[in-house]
């Protein structure tokens, strides 16, 4: 029974401080509580606890997108983990699902369905279908229909953002070409204000570049660090790659920023990812026998964090605990590892839950929340099966 002398100010201080999994349980005791923790003021405050450095309440979340599955495991605990299911009439089994990104643990994923080319029965291509934002935590869900002008996009045409816009407490969904060309300063964007529920445009449509001076991006999917959402893009010309960089769009102002440059002259393989909340380039250059992990300052700059040996594989940081552990995850063709890599002792400590012991190939850091989806149906994720 719950003390009613005990005041409510005070019992909202302490639950607060409570994971996002435990504050729901609480929902159970009384209409009080029920009411204080359903309250998108608690869900704020709870999740500024989350993102406080020291908190511990995070989560892997990994899309499986061969099975529809989404799979939430614990980052200090891999024997933790759930399992969830999308609704028959969310995602079907011929839907491709992948993870675009995270923020304040809403996650948003893009679904597409492979089709033939007209006439040509042989070949065949991704058409995009629709987004999904999600809150793992909560289960809820909301499925979001493309405007009319995307209907003809082609997935590996297309790249795709998810961030949050601090000044008008909203989340955004980002569509914009896969290359432009060099003189192409509007860069054409489609934006989706989950707010309002509506698409807007910020430039008049027009054809993808047949010029060969292009920029081109090399993922489809962009990062978000400090409101900003940023692209790996490379200029090819006659067939070779001349430059590198990084192009910028604000969230808030919806406009792109000044591109930045790499660190380090990039031979070979470089990679764009984001780590604690800060914005990393992998540099692997054809041979040195390590590979270099450059960490982006909130002026532009660049500091060298990380030096990690060849033979720890894909070697692509998630997660970083203390002062010396990465954990790493290291993409095969059949399968996906994760493991700790302390740089101090040199050695690599076992990551396998039970969830990875298939080929899961996006992986993602994603905060436990209380965050609320305006227009989620009254249909939740289902669980498959329950972690120990």
């Amino acid at each position: 029974m719950v003390d009613r002398r005990v005041p409510l100010d005070v019992i909202l201080e302490i639950l607060v401080w409570l994971p996002a999994k435990s504050a729901l349980r609480f929902k159970c005791v009384c209409k009080e509580w029920y009411d204080l923790i359903t309250t998108s003021f608690f869900a704020k405050l709870q999740l500024n606890k989350s993102l406080k450095p020291d908190s511990r309440h995070n989560r892997i979340l990994i899309c499986d997108d061969a099975l529809g599955i989404i799979s939430i495991v614990d980052l200090y605990d891999p024997l933790k983990w759930i399992k969830l299911n999308w609704p028959k009439d969310t995602v079907t089994d011929e839907d491709i699902v992948s993870i675009v990104g995270s923020c304040n643990g809403l996650v948003c994923f893009k679904v597409s369905i492979r089709q033939n080319w007209p006439n040509d029965t042989t070949r065949s291509y991704y058409k995009f279908r629709c987004f999904i934002i999600c809150n793992p935590t909560t289960r809820t869900f909301k499925s979001i229909l493309p405007c009319s002008e995307m209907k003809w996009a082609i997935a590996y045409l297309s790249s795709y953002g998810f961030g949050y816009d601090s000044e008008h407490d909203d989340y955004k969904i980002v569509w914009t070409r896969n290359c432009w060309r060099v003189d192409d300063r509007d860069r054409h964007v489609f934006i989706y204000s989950l707010k309002t529920d509506l698409w807007s445009s910020l430039t008049p449509l027009t054809r993808v570049s047949t010029e060969r001076r292009c920029w081109t991006k090399i993922e489809s999917v962009a990062l978000l660090v400090n409101d900003m959402l940023h692209y790996l893009v490379y200029l090819m010309i006659e067939g070779s790659i001349n430059e590198y960089k990084i192009a910028r769009f604000d969230v808030v102002s919806e406009k792109w920023r000044d591109d930045l440059s790499l660190p380090v002259q990039v031979n070979k393989d470089v990679q764009l990812g984001k780590l604690d909340g800060w914005l990393y380039i992998h540099v692997d250059n054809f041979g040195i026998d390590s590979s270099e992990i450059w960490k982006m300052e909130e002026d532009g700059s660049w500091n060298k964090m990380f030096r990690l040996p060849k033979n720890l594989g894909g070697r692509c940081p998630i997660a970083h605990s203390g002062c010396h552990s990465l954990l790493l995850q290291d993409c095969r063709f059949d399968r996906t590892e994760l493991f700790w890599y302390d740089q101090r002792d040199k050695k690599k400590i076992p990551f396998k839950p039970e969830p990875l012991q298939r080929y899961s190939r996006s992986i993602i850091l994603c905060i436990a929340s209380l965050v609320t989806i305006p227009g989620s149906p009254l249909t939740k994720l289902q669980q498959v099966d329950d972690g120990v």
